[in-house]
């Protein structure tokens, strides 16, 4: 999800508007003095998205409504929701139906689906039911001024889910639910759905494997016989236009000549290859009994010390114990290399054979096109020219047939590493969904990637007496060395917390099947933060939109970042105000450039 513009409606002709502010691919810039109105703005971008905001008095009385147009999976979506009490939003797209929405839990369900969220039912403090609120997700990506920069997540209104911080960064990064309401009917479902990839996968192989035993040894790239094809079909309409049918029919029978000894050649470089790892395998096969003629010398020497009495008195001595252990690890390790080998060189034997074979039919052919040759230089009879067009027709009707088991293969061959990707998503889900949820290998590894992430960004702030030793622990929530962040203070507070917010959203937006490619920052504490850090943070933070197509938007008052026209907007009052330029104002009423 991206944003595309932002625009607050006036109530009545006496209201104020913003008109249409367009965003920044990669930065977006509001730029004033305080009072100017650049909270608001920032409050309205995710009152569009369905977040509680409580604005003022004076905008809720000349405002009628904040319209934020958004692309999500390059589909654009216009979002307009009336300023006031209750919840009224529409949502509008390029299709001529529209939504309107009157609350929160269906607009929810419907922005859930539109980003391809799941939406698990969850478990509220109550321990009721409930689906993710779309709204508890976006204080992960957007900074408010007031309690943004205290805490890692500050939502508007107290959290009602359970372990509420900890779900949202799980959906926000893709993962199973902690609490999930419908956990035992899900597992059910998982293990079934297990089962039937299980089967399927072991179809899909064996498929894949009698398709690629029909392709020719070596197998050719697909672009290699579309060339061969195209050769030959060029070839074909030549001899068709030509009146020196000799000639043609001689240049014809040396181009087919060519391209079977070609194809002689690559077989005899993949015979000699095959020759090689056969005899490597054979001479590996022979250390490996070495081997265990090694170990079963050990193991009778070890039996034998074993009974004497003066060494092990005891029955149950276990003095060699840990060496009868390893004696059977070896043995077992030994023999299923030998077996490995075994299947390995049958399989290769098989391919040697294979090639020799059509070898001798490729020699054969050759013979006889040479055979022919020698006939067409004799006689310039016709016979010899018809003979030449059916031997290019059939050799394109060859390349055109492996060309096609080549496609198949290659299908096949992404339908089941497909499947692969869905069984290994299915087992992180089945781990979610035991007791050791917590030993998921992809959960563990964002926890070490965001404390890794957020350590790179303290450097980047310049933060001071924060440890780098940073350890997510299994609510997602960071420990700082030995300490959290409620006994950290002042500036060192608000740089974590950016730290936090920036290295979450690297992470999700290094991923390109995320839909959270946005980070919105109302005012960050500037009195908290040198100009130089801060600086250093936007610059880094424009690095990562680069990369990952994602905007980072932000209002600022002494701070001002250098922006590039190409990339970045910079949202500046237009309006003149009674003391200083605002960015609402009324219709009619001149900019500010106007006065």
């Amino acid at each position: 999800m991206k944003f595309e513009s932002l625009e607050i409606i006036q109530s009545n002709q006496s209201g104020w508007r913003s008109g249409e502010l367009e965003f920044g691919s990669a930065i977006t810039q509001l730029y004033a003095k305080n009072g100017s109105g650049k909270t608001p703005l920032i409050q309205a971008m995710m009152f569009c998205l369905g977040l509680h905001v409580q604005f003022r008095d004076d905008i809720v009385r000349n405002c009628k409504m904040a319209r934020l147009k958004v692309l999500i999976n390059k589909k654009r979506f216009t979002l307009e929701r009336m300023i006031g009490d209750t919840f009224d939003l529409t949502v509008k797209t390029e299709d001529p139906t529209e939504s309107r929405f009157y609350n929160e839990e269906d607009f929810s369900k419907f922005m859930l689906k539109s980003l391809n969220l799941r939406s698990d039912r969850l478990v509220t403090n109550g321990n009721t039911p409930t689906i993710p609120y779309f709204s508890a997700l976006l204080p992960l990506f957007y900074l408010d001024q007031d309690q943004g920069y205290s805490e890692y997540y500050s939502p508007p209104r107290p959290g009602f889910i359970k372990d509420q911080f900890s779900e949202m960064t799980r959906l926000a990064a893709g993962f199973p639910p902690q609490h999930s309401y419908d956990k035992k009917k899900k597992a059910i479902d998982v293990k079934k759905e297990l089962e039937y990839l299980d089967a399927t996968i072991v179809d899909s192989r064996k498929l894949m494997e009698r398709l690629s035993q029909e392709l020719p040894s070596p197998v050719r790239k697909i672009e290699d016989v579309d060339r061969l094809i195209a050769e030959s079909k060029s070839r074909l309409d030549d001899l068709k236009k030509t009146k020196d049918i000799k000639s043609e029919s001689i240049s014809s029978l040396d181009h087919l000549m060519g391209n079977l000894r070609r194809r002689h050649h690559e077989l005899s470089s993949e015979e000699a290859s095959l020759e090689s790892k056969i005899s490597s395998s054979t001479q590996i096969r022979d250390e490996i009994f070495s081997e265990i003629e090694t170990l079963n010398l050990n193991e009778e020497a070890r039996r034998a010390f074993t009974s004497f009495s003066d060494i092990c008195s005891s029955p149950s001595c276990g003095m060699f114990m840990a060496s009868a252990d390893s004696y059977g690890k070896s043995l077992l390790y030994l023999k299923d290399q030998i077996k490995d080998l075994e299947i390995a060189t049958s399989s290769n034997i098989q391919k040697a054979e294979s090639i020799v074979t059509e070898k001798q039919f490729i020699e054969r052919q050759i013979a006889d096109l040479a055979q022919q040759r020698g006939l067409a230089e004799r006689e310039a009879g016709i016979e010899i020219f018809i003979e030449a067009i059916s031997k290019i027709a059939s050799e394109v009707f060859e390349l055109g047939l492996e060309k096609s088991k080549l496609e198949k293969y290659e299908q096949q061959k992404t339908s089941h590493f497909e499947l692969m990707e869905k069984r290994e998503n299915t087992l992180t889900l089945e781990d979610s969904l035991q007791t050791s949820r917590e030993q998921s290998p992809d959960i563990l590894k964002f926890r070490i990637d965001l404390g890794q992430k957020m350590a790179e960004w303290l450097d980047i702030l310049n933060s001071k007496n924060i440890s780098r030793d940073i350890r997510i622990d299994s609510d997602l929530k960071p420990i700082l060395g030995t300490e959290k962040l409620g006994i950290i203070k002042g500036s060192s507070k608000a740089r974590t917390v950016l730290a936090f917010h920036a290295a979450l959203f690297e992470l999700c937006t290094n991923n390109p099947n995320s839909p959270f490619r946005v980070l919105v920052f109302d005012t960050p504490r500037q009195q908290e933060i040198h100009w130089e850090d801060l600086d250093a943070y936007i610059q880094a933070l424009k690095s990562v939109a680069l990369r990952n197509n994602a905007q980072v938007i932000f209002s600022t008052t002494s701070y001002q970042y250098e922006i590039n026209a190409e990339t970045d907007k910079e949202w500046l009052p237009q309006f003149a105000g009674v003391e200083q330029p605002m960015y609402l104002g009324k219709i009619g009423q001149p900019p500010i450039d106007a006065t």
